[in-house]
């Protein structure tokens, strides 16, 4: 197996797009521009079977391998073509080892990478001292009716969604142009206590976004402005990437109503999957299992040199 970068996002996401979806699209990548380091995994000298994508940065002295971000992870797919079990086994375990190797190689003083839900070999990185965490999102069943999926929503869910409707609380698509939809996510996030990426979020809505990839749904009541969300989305999946509400409006229920009619346009796309992308905040995945969706699990490796890592013990003791 051979490991080498790639220069040009469109030879990785043509053959990436199929598998992972909407994140290795090249719209997406290019959200990142000359930032993302793409990698080809190789049969051979040309026959290109995988890859993955990451960003290396340099902070204070330090150099760090971290996931780009509004990404869930670093877009790992390879394709075997053996039918044999053992095969098949052997194949996953020397790419999954190569991969391993790679990222010792860069020598990063830390290394945060969540790699997608069906990667399950982590033997390799906990074998090379990595620390290997699992972490969680929730999933919904979108070949279920929407009768069906609101049946398994948590009786409070529906009181406030119904309370919101009373209240004459208007959720429409698009109602809001990309600049205003920037800056409303640029304050909630902000006003969080979350990092932005001014940068990256500009660019997904003034470059990335469009109506064959994502959607923004806003809720009004009158002419107030009271919140919204934005998903994107493929042909498979729907990811809930962001949402906030205007908490000084006071009305009950306006998040949980633009998560319900997000669902809806979900399965309105003809998608399969309603992805939360994502729940680890314990305030945010109780609201989150409301819904009724699958807990699904995805796991991240973590490494840090010594001096760096004693550190982080004491500020993140969850991941070192």
């Amino acid at each position: 197996m051979i490991l080498k970068p790639i220069n040009d996002i469109i030879i990785y996401s043509e053959k990436a797009e199929p598998v992972l979806g909407v994140f290795a699209s090249e719209k997406w990548l290019s959200v990142y521009g000359d930032k993302l380091q793409l990698v080809g995994i190789y049969k051979d000298e040309h026959q290109l079977i995988g890859g993955f994508y990451f960003l290396k940065t340099k902070k204070y002295g330090f150099t760090f391998v971290k996931l780009p971000p509004y990404t869930p992870n670093c877009g790992l797919f390879f394709v075997s073509e053996s039918k044999n079990k053992s095969s098949s086994n052997n194949f996953s375990k020397e790419i999954m080892n190569d991969i391993c190797n790679y990222f010792s190689e860069l020598k990063s003083s830390l290394t945060i990478l969540a790699f997608p839900s069906n990667i399950i070999d982590f033997q390799p990185f906990i074998w090379d001292k990595y620390k290997v965490i699992p972490n969680y999102t929730y999933r919904i069943n979108l070949k279920n009716s929407i009768e069906h999926i609101k049946g398994n929503f948590d009786s409070k869910h529906r009181n406030v969604i119904n309370k919101a409707i009373k209240e004459e609380v208007v959720v429409a698509e698009n109602s809001l142009s990309k600049e205003e939809l920037f800056n409303f996510f640029k304050s909630s996030l902000k006003t969080a206590g979350a990092n932005v990426y001014e940068q990256e979020l500009k660019n997904i809505f003034f470059s990335f976004s469009d109506k064959s990839n994502s959607f923004a749904l806003v809720a009004n009541k009158g002419n107030e402005f009271l919140g919204a969300v934005f998903c994107v989305f493929d042909k498979n999946i729907c990811y809930y990437l962001l949402g906030s509400v205007k908490k000084s409006a006071g009305i009950q229920g306006v998040n949980n109503l633009l998560i319900q009619k997000s669902i809806e346009k979900a399965i309105e796309l003809g998608c399969n999957t309603f992805d939360f992308e994502g729940s680890m905040l314990k305030g945010v995945e109780k609201f989150f299992r409301g819904f009724g969706p699958e807990l699904v699990p995805y796991y991240t490796i973590n490494k840090a040199t010594l001096p760096l890592e004693i550190l982080l013990k004491y500020k993140k003791r969850e991941i070192f």
